[in-house]
């Protein structure tokens, strides 16, 4: 159950029909831009959107989004893929800043509550040119709300969930704005119980939980021409297991102080500081991770007649203590980067961006961008880009230091390798330096508004990647580690995903809308590829048929990647007996999990596949008396669980979904 309090001492009447001229987004040039206007793939998500689902955790308003699919490992990580690029390669940000604590390459989404969201952009591609590295894929941006002169507004919240899945949710925020002065602070309490979605292996897919999370945001006007932004972000969690709990901590501030010298011209001051920091016992071994980062940056915003330039110049110094590190490591990079955005004709905006990144414990990346628009006629303009990302080897990579001689294996990251046995002829052969894993991606599309009723998006992307960093054996027989294989990281795969997107979006008539979005991906691996084509992999159709030579047109792709996704959406709102209804439809084609037929670990069609799926989420609402609201809904309406994969991947829990599951909102407005 969910309810929610509001009290607003000036309430607007808001209409019926969402303004899209109102849509503005800043993440995909960091400057306020009309969403319709920009010429690289984005998605808004508007906070009507989120509220409508029932939705309490960024993970589940992300998932029913075009292109964008949730990916598990083989462990409890849980991440975003995009344009079906990993999710290691996208960048999570809270009002521009990024988000730490990265768990198997992953951030959890389940961190961020949507209490206090104002709305969500996600920007496909190469995004390094403004974000730097771990943009290679993307860019997913949190937008808070922002105090607004003159309003007082108060939520209090309780929401309940239950059947496959339970969850206790309360919020309270509180936005105030008058004159030069503005607050809006939040704070969100949750709980959730165990649950599992393979019960045969013994081991939960979740544990039982509790996290709180507070936000909070000052701004202060000392002039007309000189402003100050605080903000602040909070999240604690326990997570309890019999073996022995877990905790959960991230914290971040940040201080913006933007000086107006001109109508053309300003300067943002920013000093950004956050932590994440994990601590978990099993079986009477502790494990810690500490990470922090700090950035300093300052962006020189410039409007000419032409267009607007920006620049800037920053600092991230970014320190990790965990198990399996001989000490607190540190890495300090230094970036200047600056885009400029022009009308060239009345018909054609170019973007054209690029950063300059240099690092202290591996080579300097440059990333340049372009992009650009052009208005074909008043109801379609083709968009297109081309980008370069990357994302530097993270602290694992280089300075890991695990020993499980009893197992038979020791992992060591590449600085370690060198430092214990530089001095062998196998280790002094390899490079140090890993290089930054890189892509460059490329998307062409049109979009498509024949009435002011309907538009559509259609969008083709490739993105090749080189210098992937992968694990590979370096000796099973170093003179101290006697029977053991040793495991470090090298640059070797190059990869690339490519496909295309189409989106619609159809107001039928004031009280009807419907959209739909598809993605069709293709992905593979460039030397899996060679191999076949040279005639170098070998399958068998069962495991007791003989060996047959693999064809190109068996191969399948990369694991864990669809085919074809989509989704279809309804939403119907009854103005005059006050309540909307919204029916949500998920589909995923079939995919691999990973090599079950023993060539090299390539995916062909000969593999056991996790069958295609869909989901369908149904949601109502009901408002009473103008101020009393009532949302029933439910997830997986027909609790498509993934059973008909138990035989094929017996107690992988990536292969299963989430069952059947209520909920139920009860929300006050006064």
């Amino acid at each position: 159950m969910v309810i929610h309090v509001n009290s607003q001492e000036n309430k607007e009447k808001k209409d019926s029909i969402p303004n899209k001229l109102d849509e503005v987004i800043v993440t995909a040039t960091r400057t306020k831009r009309q969403l319709s206007s920009l010429p690289m793939p984005v998605t808004l998500i508007s906070k009507k959107q989120i509220l409508q689902t029932g939705a309490t955790r960024l993970r589940d308003i992300i998932l029913e989004q075009t292109g964008l699919i949730m990916v598990s490992d083989f462990g409890s990580s849980e991440g975003v893929q995009m344009q079906g690029v990993d999710a290691e390669y996208t960048l999570i940000l809270v009002n521009g800043l990024p988000l730490i604590g990265r768990t198997s390459g992953n951030i959890d989404l389940n961190r961020l509550s949507i209490n206090n969201i104002k709305q969500i952009e996600i920007v496909k591609g190469p995004s390094s040119s403004l974000y730097g590295s771990e943009a290679l894929g993307g860019v997913i941006n949190i937008i808070t709300e922002n105090p607004k002169d003159g309003v007082s507004k108060g939520t209090v919240s309780y929401m309940s969930r239950f059947a496959a899945r339970e969850e206790l949710d309360i919020n309270t925020s509180y936005s105030y704005g008058k004159e030069n002065f503005g607050i809006n602070v939040g704070l969100n309490l949750n709980s959730g119980g165990t649950y599992d979605v393979s019960p045969g292996d013994n081991i939960n897919t979740a544990q039982a939980y509790q996290n709180g999370s507070g936000n909070l945001l000052l701004n202060y006007s000392f002039t007309k021409k000189v402003k100050t932004v605080i903000e602040g972000r909070y999240f604690k969690e326990t997570i309890f297991n019999n073996s022995g709990d877990a905790s959960r901590l991230d914290f971040g501030g940040s201080l913006k102080t933007t000086q107006t010298l001109s109508d053309s011209f300003k300067i943002d001051y920013l000093f950004y500081g956050t932590r994440f920091k994990t601590e978990s016992v099993f079986n009477g071994e502790t494990s810690a991770f500490n990470q922090t980062l700090y950035r300093p940056e300052i962006k020189l915003d410039v409007n000419f007649d032409e267009g607007n330039l920006v620049s800037g110049l920053g600092a991230n110094f970014d320190g990790l203590e965990r198990t399996f590190f001989d000490g607190k490591e540190q890495f300090n990079g230094y970036y200047a980067f600056t885009q400029f955005d022009t009308n060239f004709t009345d018909k054609v905006n170019i973007v054209a961006g690029l950063r300059f990144d240099a690092f202290n414990k591996f080579k300097s990346a440059f990333s340049p961008k372009l992009s650009a628009n052009y208005k074909i006629n008043d109801w379609i303009t083709a968009k297109s880009s081309v980008g370069f990302g990357y994302k530097v080897p993270d602290f694992r990579q280089l300075f890991f230091n695990f020993r499980n001689t009893a197992g038979g294996y020791v992992v060591l990251g590449t600085q370690v390798l060198h430092e214990l046995y530089g001095d062998l002829p196998e280790v002094s052969s390899l490079e140090k330096e890993l290089k930054p894993e890189s892509s460059i991606g490329y998307n062409f599309g049109f979009q498509i508004k024949p009435t002011t009723n309907l538009k559509i998006n259609l969008n083709f992307f490739r993105n090749d990647i080189r210098d992937l960093i992968n694990t590979f054996v370096v000796s099973r027989n170093f003179p101290d580690l006697p029977n053991t294989s040793v495991f470090s990281y090298e640059n070797r795969n190059r990869v690339f995903t490519q496909g295309l997107e189409l989106e619609t979006d159809y107001r039928i008539n004031t009280n009807l809308r419907f959209s739909a979005g598809y993605q069709f991906l293709d992905t593979g691996d460039k030397e899996e590829i060679n191999q076949i084509k040279r005639g170098e992999v070998f399958f068998r159709r069962t495991p007791t048929s003989p060996s047959e030579l693999l064809s190109i047109n068996d191969y399948f792709g990369l694991a864990n990647r669809s085919k074809h996704t989509a989704n279809l959406k309804f939403f119907y709102e009854n103005f005059q007996h006050d309540f909307s209804v919204n029916l949500r439809l998920l589909y995923r084609s079939r995919f691999a999990l990973f090599d079950t037929n023993n060539n090299n670990e390539i995916i062909d069609k000969y593999d056991d596949f996790v069958a295609g799926n869909t989901l369908i989420n149904l949601a109502f609402q009901k408002r009473f008396y103008d101020f009393i609201n009532l949302q029933l809904g439910v997830d997986n309406v027909f609790n498509s669980n993934g059973e008909e994969n138990r035989n094929r991947f017996e107690n992988i829990d990536a292969a299963r979904r989430l069952g059947r599951t209520f909920f139920t909102r009860i929300q006050f407005n006064i």
